[in-house]
C-alpha cells in the first residue's frame, strides 16, 4: 500500500513542489493561448481579435464547469488516500469520470447549437459575432475531451503525481503551438485554424493522462453499477457546489464582456488580449489552487488540523510574494505588451492600466481562490458557492457598473479590481473562522467518544 504522501514533510515544500509542476503544465496551454492571440493579432482584423475575447468567455464557462467537477473529484479521492482507501478511491475515479463526460456532452451539444444566440446575448455582432460562432463550434465537440482529461490530472494530483500531470497539459501546449502557425498561415485557415489546432491539442493530452492514470498508476477500477448511485450522491455534494462556485467568475467576465462592449471593438480587442496575459503572468496563482487540495484532503482525511493550517499560511505567503513580483514586471513591461500586439487607442488604454494600476490587485484574487480550495476539501462546499454567486452578484455587477458610468470602459477594470478587494478580505476571515470550526467539531466529538467509554 503506498503512503499518502502529504502526511509529512515541509508544508511549504509541498505547496511550491505541487503549484511549480501544476503552474508549468498550465503555463504551457496558456502561453499557447497567448501565442494564438498574438498570430491572429498579426491579421491585423480587430474583429477576429473581439471575436476570440467573445467566444473565450463561453469557453471559459465551460472550463470552469469541467474545474468544478475535478474538485469534487481531488476532493474526495485524496481524503480516501489520505485514510489508506486507494480501492475505494479507484472506483471513485471510474465512476467520476462517467459522469464528467456524459454531463459535459451535454453541456458540448447545447453550446454548438445555441451558439449564435449565446454569443448576440453578450454583445457580438457583424464579423465578429460570424467568426465567433465558427471558432465556438469547432471547439465545442472538445470540451468533453478535456473536461475527461482534467479529470485524469486531477487523480494524478489527488494521488501526489503532479509530475505527470505537468506532461499531459505540456504536451497539449507543445502540441498546439506547433500546429498554430501551419494551421492559422500555412493553411490559410485564420482563426479557424487556431480553433482546430487547440482541439488536436486537447486529444493528445487526454491520451497522455489516461496512459498514466490506466496504466502506470492503476488508479481506476471497473464500473459496479451497485455502487454508482452512492458514489453519484458523494460526488454531487461536492461537485455541484462547487461548479456552480466556478461558473460564477466566467458569468461575471460575461457580464463585463457585455458591458466592454458598449464601448466598441477596440476595448473588446484589448480585453481579449488581457484576458490571455492574465493565465500567463498568474499561472502560478491559478495553479496553487488546484495544486493545494490534495494537501488539504489528505491531511484532513488523516486528521492532522495543524498541517491543514499550515498549508493555508504558507499558500498565501507564497502566492502575495508571486503576485507582487509579476505585478512589478507587468508594471515596467506594459509598453512592450502594447507593442507586441500592435495595440493602438483604446486596446492599448486597456493594456496600460491593467498592466499599472489592476495588476497588484490580483493578490486579493489568489486569496479568493485559496479560500474556495479550503471551504471545497473541508466539506463547506455550499459556503462556496454562496460566496461565489455573492461575489459575482455584489462584488462585480455593481461595481462594474458603476465604473462603468462614471469612467467608460476603464472604470470596468477599476470596478472589477475594487470588488475583488472587498471580497479578498472577507474569503481570508471566513476560511479562518470555517477551520476553526471543523476543528473544534471534531475536538468535541472526541470528548464525547471518552466520555462514553
Amino acid at each position: 500500500m503506498q503512503q499518502a504522501k502529504f502526511l509529512q514533510g515541509s508544508i511549504l515544500k509541498h505547496v511550491i513542489t505541487m503549484s511549480s509542476a501544476n503552474a508549468i503544465g498550465l503555463s504551457a496551454i496558456f502561453i499557447v493561448d497567448l501565442v494564438d492571440i498574438y498570430f491572429i493579432s498579426l491579421l491585423q482584423n480587430n474583429a477576429y481579435t473581439a471575436a476570440i475575447g467573445y467566444a473565450s468567455a463561453i469557453i471559459f464557462f465551460t472550463t470552469a464547469m469541467s474545474i468544478g467537477l475535478t474538485i469534487g473529484n481531488s476532493a474526495i479521492v485524496s481524503k480516501y488516500i489520505g485514510k489508506n482507501k486507494r480501492h475505494i478511491a479507484k472506483q471513485f475515479v471510474s465512476h467520476n469520470s462517467l459522469i464528467s463526460f456524459l454531463l459535459s456532452l451535454f453541456i458540448a451539444i447545447v453550446i454548438w447549437i445555441w451558439a449564435p444566440t449565446l454569443l448576440t446575448i453578450i454583445g457580438a455582432q457583424g464579423d465578429e459575432l460570424s467568426e465567433a460562432i465558427i471558432y465556438l463550434r469547432i471547439m465545442a465537440p472538445s470540451i468533453p475531451i478535456l473536461a475527461i482529461t482534467m479529470q485524469m490530472n486531477s487523480t494524478l494530483r489527488s494521488i501526489g503525481d503532479a509530475k505527470h500531470a505537468m506532461y499531459s497539459t505540456l504536451l497539449a501546449g507543445v502540441v498546439n503551438a506547433v500546429l498554430d502557425p501551419i494551421f492559422i498561415f500555412t493553411v490559410g485557415l485564420d482563426l479557424q485554424g487556431a480553433a482546430i489546432a487547440s482541439v488536436i491539442a486537447r486529444c493528445c493530452a487526454l491520451l497522455l493522462s489516461i496512459f498514466y492514470v490506466l496504466y502506470r498508476h492503476k488508479m481506476m477500477a471497473l464500473f459496479n453499477i451497485k455502487k454508482l448511485p452512492n458514489d453519484l450522491k458523494k460526488f454531487a455534494h461536492v461537485a455541484i457546489p462547487a461548479m456552480l462556485t466556478q461558473i460564477a467568475t466566467p458569468l461575471g467576465n460575461i457580464y463585463i464582456i457585455y458591458e466592454v462592449a458598449k464601448f466598441g471593438t477596440e476595448y473588446i480587442a484589448g480585453w481579449a488580449i488581457i484576458g490571455r496575459v492574465i493565465p500567463v503572468a498568474f499561472g502560478m496563482m491559478f495553479a496553487l489552487s488546484g495544486a493545494i487540495g490534495p494537501i488539504i484532503g489528505q491531511n484532513y482525511g488523516a486528521l492532522k488540523f495543524t498541517r491543514v493550517r499550515n498549508v493555508l499560511s504558507e499558500a498565501l505567503k507564497f502566492m502575495t510574494a508571486y503576485c507582487l513580483v509579476v505585478s512589478l514586471f507587468l508594471s515596467f513591461s506594459q509598453e512592450s505588451i502594447v507593442c507586441i500586439f500592435n495595440a493602438e487607442g483604446g486596446t492599448a488604454e486597456i493594456i496600460r492600466i491593467f498592466c499599472q494600476h489592476i495588476s497588484i490587485t490580483f493578490i486579493f484574487t489568489g486569496i479568493t481562490f485559496v479560500a474556495m480550495t479550503f471551504f471545497n476539501n473541508l466539506g463547506y462546499a455550499k459556503y462556496a458557492t454562496l460566496f461565489n454567486i455573492a461575489k459575482m452578484g455584489l462584488g462585480t455587477i455593481p461595481f462594474v457598473s458603476i465604473g462603468a458610468h462614471y469612467y467608460s470602459a476603464p472604470g470596468i477594470l477599476y470596478g472589477q479590481a475594487l470588488g475583488s478587494i472587498v471580497f479578498g478580505f472577507i474569503a481570508l476571515f471566513l476560511t479562518i473562522y470555517l477551520m476553526g470550526h471543523v476543528e473544534a467539531n471534531h475536538q468535541a466529538e472526541n470528548n464525547d467518544q471518552h466520555s462514553t467509554y
